[in-house]
């Protein structure tokens, strides 16, 4: 699996969450990210709690976006906010439909909408690679709800508050990856 889709997944958590049953109030989330290579022998665990990932976010909301733009790093590449609102808004109109499917050989990949979520599944092949990403569509209007150019981190971090379970999972012949958020501060909560 190319090493920059293992990167933006990774960078993906504060953005991305999966629903589930909301969080017992007074409990403070906690974002882990595990990352595994045993070939290499190398584990990275890191976990933290939500309020410190939205402060990092506070502290360089430019990483990810500024001037109605969304970075994707170096070389001037960005994208607009406003076109991803608009078509966010047609896409969420849309309700449960297949927005992207791609089969080549053994290779396949597919973007839809199911209910409260946005599915994305990536098949490499035959099934020896795979990442699967739920985003609810609550998170999405939430990011969305900003001005026109700008992105309502705010929104989307109090949505993360009432989120629990995986948010990715990325497997590969030499590496995983698996992105969750839970209660617990350790980082083998669910494996």
């Amino acid at each position: 699996m190319n090493a920059r889709v293992l990167v933006l997944v990774a960078l993906a958590v504060p953005l991305l969450g999966r629903p589930a049953p909301a969080a017992s109030s007074g409990a403070t989330a906690w974002v882990h990210v595990r990352v595994e290579e045993p070939k290499q022998r190398s584990r990275v665990h890191v976990n933290l709690p939500l309020p410190a990932v939205e402060a990092a976010l506070k502290a360089a909301p430019h990483v990810i976006a500024s001037e109605g733009r969304f970075h994707l790093g170096g070389h001037g590449r960005h994208l607009d906010i406003d076109d991803f609102r608009q078509m966010w808004s047609a896409l969420r109109n849309a309700g449960d439909t297949e927005i992207v499917s791609v089969e080549e050989g053994d290779d396949r990949v597919s973007v839809s909408r199911k209910g409260d979520l946005v599915l994305v599944r990536v098949q490499e092949d035959s099934g020896a690679e795979t990442v699967h990403v739920d985003v609810p569509v609550a998170l999405v209007d939430a990011l969305f709800s900003g001005p026109a150019t700008e992105l309502n981190v705010r929104a989307a971090v109090a949505e993360l508050r009432k989120l629990r379970g995986d948010v990715v999972r990325v497997n590969d012949r030499d590496s995983t990856v698996r992105i969750w958020i839970d209660e617990s501060a350790g980082s083998e909560g669910g494996k």
